[in-house]
């Protein structure tokens, strides 16, 4: 599309790991070289699969993993626009993230930051109106939102357990996050900081999102402020996400099947049979599904679903957002700026060169803007940093994407309530393994990991 880039389809451009019928040499000898027979099938290559798969694999489970994409990642991407690596879906990492942290560990890989994380300049929309946050405005904005949060540690001490102070947590989990905002006394600057970080927080609108979701996002952040921004948006892998899915993906050497989409997964009691799409027959004494929430009614399951996780699938969560990278002239320095309620309700720096900038901004409401439209783009970069020449954009369109429907996971007002429970139960020997299902660093490349690696231990001990 002349010199925009928009990428909306289910096949990513970097591929890697195994075929279908290599074998794994790290991971203990399979218990049955049958053809098409599996200890484990891990469905789905994201992290929450990766790490599942690795961990079974060395646990000696002869272990396959179905990807109906033709990459590694799931809803982390990373890819090159215009010679700069970017991160088209989930990017930024913490210490106090254990899992990924772990896995970092591990691995040993670097990290590097993103510049307009710690910016020298920021801006804040206020009523329509762009006002510079200097120290004193910047204070009074960051006092509304420890206003707006300040109960965070008494309604979810555990925020591994989430509903463990239950009568505080559940009266959090029935309003929205504007309900909340709504009953405060507020400056507007102070209001509409805290509607930025809410849309920023929960890739959607504060009306969709519970405060609930909004203060677990918080806690498990560190609840104090600067803590939160670090966790949420400033540090990131330097050779992406890609590098650490193939590290956990060479580390384990399970078999895998790229553009393996699956249609049915039946639990026969003493071994389970998957099918694809294309009619192939797969068995195994295990499964582990890490489908993403929304799409996951679109495979069929013997024994059903819990009624919970099909009721969240088809209300979907409220994470629908959209990211975009801009592609400026020059050096625009670090800079961000928070816009509740516009178009693009984000915007920092993400990488800086001495002839352009890259600027990456998000949305809370996708269809306010065609991000097909560099004229669009344009006018509304001119809002927020005005007198920028745009050069190029490039995004992926998540709510299209027919294996996601959606970006990370924000729960709805009454989901703790009412659909918690159902997540994340096994049925037989079907163990689901999404980051979209749980606790803690729900969402999140840390929430998958930790999924993976639960869902391989209870299977370990199934198996034994």
């Amino acid at each position: 599309m002349d010199r925009r880039r928009f990428i909306g389809t289910t096949s990513g451009l970097l591929g890697g790991g195994l075929a279908l019928g290599a074998r794994a040499e790290n991971g203990g000898q399979p218990s049955d070289t049958t053809p098409n027979t599996y200890d484990v099938i891990v469905v789905g290559a994201g992290f929450a699969g990766l790490t599942a798969a690795r961990d079974c694999q060395k646990n000696g489970l002869r272990t396959l993993i179905l990807e109906a994409r033709d990459r590694l990642g799931g809803r982390t991407f990373s890819t090159e626009f215009d010679g700069d690596k970017v991160e088209a879906g989930g990017t930024w990492i913490y210490n106090n993230q254990p899992f990924v942290w772990t896995e970092v560990q591990r691995y040993g890989l670097e990290i590097e930051e993103t510049p307009g994380a710690v910016p020298n300049a920021m801006y804040l929309f206020v009523n329509g109106q762009r006002l510079a946050l200097g120290e004193e405005k910047l204070l009074e904005a960051v006092t509304g939102w420890m206003n707006y949060t300040q109960d965070v540690r008494g309604i979810i001490p555990r925020p591994y357990d989430l509903l463990h102070n239950r009568s505080a947590a559940l009266a959090a989990d029935g309003i929205s996050a504007r309900d909340h905002l709504d009953r405060l006394d507020l400056t507007p600057l102070q209001r509409a900081f805290c509607e930025g970080m809410v849309e920023l927080v929960c890739s959607g609108t504060s009306d969709a999102v519970s405060y609930l979701d909004v203060l677990r996002f918080y806690m498990v952040g560190g609840s104090e402020f600067a803590n939160f921004m670090d966790s949420a948006a400033r540090f990131k892998l330097k050779v992406g996400t890609v590098g650490l899915a193939e590290r956990i993906h060479e580390d384990g050497g399970a078999e895998i099947a790229f553009a393996s989409p699956v249609k049915s997964i039946m639990d026969h009691g003493d071994r389970v049979i998957v099918t694809t799409t294309e009619g192939r027959e797969l068995r195994s004494r295990a499964v582990i599904s890490t489908l993403p929430m929304n799409v996951i009614n679109q495979v069929r399951f013997t024994p059903p679903l819990p009624a919970g996780v099909v009721e969240a699938a088809e209300l979907r969560h409220a994470g629908r957002g959209a990211k975009v990278f801009l592609k400026v002239a020059g050096d625009v320095g670090k800079v961000a700026t928070v816009a509740p309620g516009r178009p693009l309700n984000y915007l920092m720096t993400y990488a800086q060169a001495s002839d352009h900038s890259l600027l990456v901004a998000f949305s809370s409401e996708p269809e306010k803007i065609d991000f097909t439209d560099q004229t669009a783009l344009a006018a509304e970069l001119e809002l927020h940093l005005p007198g920028l020449t745009l050069l190029d954009t490039f995004s992926h369109d998540w709510n299209s994407d027919s294996l996601a429907l959606g970006t990370w996971a924000s729960y709805r007002p009454h989901w703790a309530r009412d659909l918690l429970d159902s997540f994340q139960v096994a049925s037989g020997r079907i163990h689901f393994a999404s980051g979209d299902h749980g606790e803690g660093w729900r969402g999140t490349i840390d929430g998958a990991i930790g999924a993976g690696t639960r869902a391989a231990a209870a299977i370990k001990v199934q198996l034994s």
